[in-house]
């Protein structure tokens, strides 16, 4: 099952875009999801002077994960009709177990995974000067 038009298609962006907005993802995650920075996505999905085709190997990853992507969020409902218990009874608001951060050292990190990491713990706004 092809998720996506070739690249070649002028439909490619939007339809890339469509899609992860089906999915309902932010291009940030996409990006995680597929190892690629949210600007490249945000280009792939441009229509304007800004746009830029992937790579070939880039396109691959990109047509894997959104189909595996598609096939989970197919199956998913079938799960939430039947909830478990946990779910039925929610933590008071004193027990709720902070976020769970990713096991990934700031020096290694990504600028993407830092804004993400700063935005768990709370931030609403994230400003980068070089």
């Amino acid at each position: 099952m092809t998720v996506l038009p070739v690249l070649e298609s002028p439909d490619f962006p939007s339809a890339l875009k469509n899609l992860r907005k089906e999915l309902q993802l932010s291009r940030t995650a996409l990006a995680d999801k597929v190892g690629l920075s949210t600007a490249a996505i945000q280009r792939y999905e441009a229509t304007d002077n800004s746009h830029i085709k992937p790579s070939p190997q880039a396109y691959e990853r990109l047509v894997r994960v959104l189909a595996e992507l598609q096939v989970k969020s197919t199956v998913q409902p079938a799960v939430r009709m039947r909830p478990a218990p946990a779910m039925m009874d929610p933590l008071p608001q004193t027990e709720l177990a902070t976020p769970v951060l990713p096991a990934i050292l700031l020096t290694d990190a990504t600028l993407e995974q830092l804004i993400a990491r700063a935005k768990i713990l709370g931030a609403k706004k994230v400003t980068i000067e070089f």
